[in-house]
């Protein structure tokens, strides 16, 4: 089996699992076959590793201290707005422990005790039609951005953006239509060492400049109080226009 597994991509993994016996064997099963691992025992530390990193997928513990498995998956989709794969992996065997895993958001449902090949398999397919999938240019209305060239256009016309900048708008076009925090936006730009002044403010007015100033109809918004977006549909209330 270790001839047979070798040759495919290493991918990058969150485990959350707090029972540290299983999260060893996972980890040095899955760093073997040249992958690598985030590791978390509870929700709340998982939810902070997924807003400062990418993942290829997330294997998840239903039965976890606060935060339980089923709420983490739930965050991940409707608030985080992630379409990374999940696999959920528990002891719980009965067919309405599955049925809301995969309501919650789940892609894939393995029970304890299992066989780690067939984790890593699993884990193999998941992503690989994950990465399928993902699309390479992001649209909205007339505006594009390719992550991978680092091109920004809008109604046929090239746009240049600074680093924040570029960050900031590739974030809130993951997460169309749905808000993208200020905490969330200086995570990743900045990670864990934001600047003490309002540098966030200062890139989203600039981002506005060349977004939306030389075009007719505008696509980026500060959400008073919530945070920020981009969307075509989106009427701005007489705060948002002051945030």
């Amino acid at each position: 089996m270790e001839n047979r597994m070798q040759g495919s991509e290493g991918m990058k993994l969150l485990l959350v699992e707090d029972d540290p016996d299983i999260s060893e064997n996972i980890i040095d099963f899955l760093e073997r076959h040249g992958n690598s691992l985030d590791y978390a025992m509870d929700g709340d530390f998982a939810l902070e590793l997924l807003h400062e990193n990418n993942y290829d997928a997330v294997i998840l513990d239903i039965n976890l201290h606060g935060i339980n498995g089923f709420e983490i998956c739930k965050r991940i989709r409707q608030n985080m707005r992630l379409k990374i794969p999940v696999l959920m992996l528990t002891a719980r065997v009965m067919l309405g422990d599955k049925v809301q895993g995969f309501e919650s958001g789940a892609d894939d449902y393995l029970t304890k005790p299992f066989d780690p090949e067939e984790l890593l398999l699993r884990l193999r397919a998941l992503t690989r039609r994950y990465r399928q999938c993902v699309a390479s240019v992001f649209r909205v209305a007339d505006l594009t951005l390719d992550p991978e060239n680092g091109l920004a256009e809008r109604d046929g016309v090239r746009i240049t953006l600074p680093y924040a900048c570029f960050r900031i708008l590739l974030r809130l076009m993951e997460k169309y239509p749905g808000i993208v925090t200020r905490e969330e936006l200086e995570f990743d730009i900045w990670k864990d060492q934001p600047p003490m002044s309002n540098s966030l403010k200062s890139h989203f007015y600039m981002l506005r400049q060349l977004i939306d100033k030389p075009f007719e109809k505008q696509l980026l918004h500060c959400i008073r109080g919530r945070g920020y977006k981009i969307d075509d549909n989106y009427a701005e209330t007489a705060s948002d226009r002051h945030c």
